[in-house]
């Protein structure tokens, strides 16, 4: 019953007041893990030192005894086993790589269906009254995106969000849904159908417990978990004082890259993403390729080296490249008769597959793609 101790220890310090997350940490590391904080005879010297980790470590005791922790540990056990979710800890070897490496990182995460193993995560955000634009820039850069199989990343509202994991549903990539509240329920209640499908293709995720009373603060606690899980987080369509902001400052301050879709300063949809750009704290990102190139992404597998199936546009390309290297793209849709359209989506593929790399608009050959023209 490692589960129900575990549970059992997470409410005694939820419960103690003056612990938080960092301070929680802080224990763990001190006594050596969870389970160390519980063994009342761990570290008497660091005890006797200091009256704050004492009184810290009495008051834990007295709640982790108490019948009302073992019995909403039970509740909660028990509601877990029914729906089949997973408890993972901060510290075991399964939990988040990306996610553990923040310092406020939650203390256990609850996940419905399975967080998968992948290289790639990016967080999709945006506002909740998402123009048909947003929508169908949302929908487009994942389609772009989905060669390199990323994991898509959202909160499970309204608006891009919802777009998001549809998007990914639909083009058969997983994604993950972070909510502000515990597992038995699902805000707001008419992505329920979505939910059940991420469940199947990806998880759902809250570090929320069930029956939880609902606070504001729990979209707060949402974002940076959005933030935390991925390398990159995109925002797409957010005014001056959106949530997606909010995500947005916790990636930043996690050091992970941001994107923003820039608008005309006279729509309030845009002034978030504008303001994010001017003030130096996203990079403008008009085309899938803009993500691609500052990620330095690429696919990957152990087929890497195979010859990478292209098509007689993208092979056009390759030879008008490897003649004449640093060619501009404006170059190319001109010599090889080819709309905007239809260049940027061949550049795109070669990029992720790493035949070619591009800057400024110029395009120059990797070795790989000087490989892929070889007879």
């Amino acid at each position: 019953m490692e589960e129900l101790k575990v549970l059992q220890q997470l409410y005694a310090i939820h419960r103690t007041k003056g612990i938080g997350i960092r301070s929680a940490k802080a224990l763990i590391q001190c006594f050596g893990g969870l389970d160390g904080i519980f063994e009342w005879d761990n570290k008497p010297e660091a005890l006797s030192a200091n009256a704050k980790l004492s009184s810290f470590r009495n008051q834990l005791k007295r709640f982790f005894e108490s019948a009302e922790c073992r019995e909403n540990a039970h509740r909660e056990h028990e509601f877990m086993r029914r729906n089949g979710i997973e408890l993972l800890p901060f510290d075991q070897a399964h939990f988040s790589n990306l996610l553990g490496q923040c310092p406020d990182a939650p203390l256990a995460l609850m996940v419905q269906g399975a967080l998968p193993k992948a290289e790639y995560w990016v967080s999709v955000v945006g506002t909740r009254r998402a123009t048909v634009f947003g929508r169908d820039f949302c929908r487009s850069l994942i389609q772009e995106l989905a060669p390199l199989n990323p994991v898509i990343v959202s909160g499970l509202a309204k608006g891009i969000d919802y777009c998001a994991h549809e998007t990914a549903l639909d083009l058969g990539l997983t994604t993950v849904a972070c909510l502000a509240h515990g597992l038995d329920q699902i805000y707001p209640k008419e992505h329920y159908s979505l939910a059940k499908d991420i469940e199947k293709q990806g998880a759902l995720i809250t570090e929320f417990w069930s029956d939880s009373e609902f606070h504001p603060s729990n979209f707060l606690q949402r974002n940076r978990i959005i933030a935390g899980l991925s390398q990159a987080t995109l925002v797409i369509e957010s005014g001056v004082k959106g949530g997606s902001l909010i995500t947005a400052q916790f990636a930043n301050e996690y050091h992970r890259e941001v994107f923003a879709v820039p608008g005309s300063p006279n729509q309030s949809a845009f002034a978030g993403c504008n303001e994010l750009i001017k003030n130096h704290q996203a990079h403008m990102v008009t085309e899938t390729a803009d993500i691609v190139r500052i990620m330095g992404w690429k696919k990957t597998g152990s087929n890497q080296e195979t010859v990478v199936d292209i098509d007689p546009t993208q092979r056009s390309i390759l030879k008008m490249v490897n003649d004449q290297p640093y060619v501009h793209k404006d170059e190319l849709s001109r010599s090889l008769n080819l709309n905007a359209g239809m260049l940027q989506a061949a550049l795109l593929n070669l990029e992720i597959s790493g035949l070619l790399l591009t800057q400024s608009g110029c395009c120059l050959l990797s070795n790989r793609g000087a490989r892929a023209l070889d007879p």
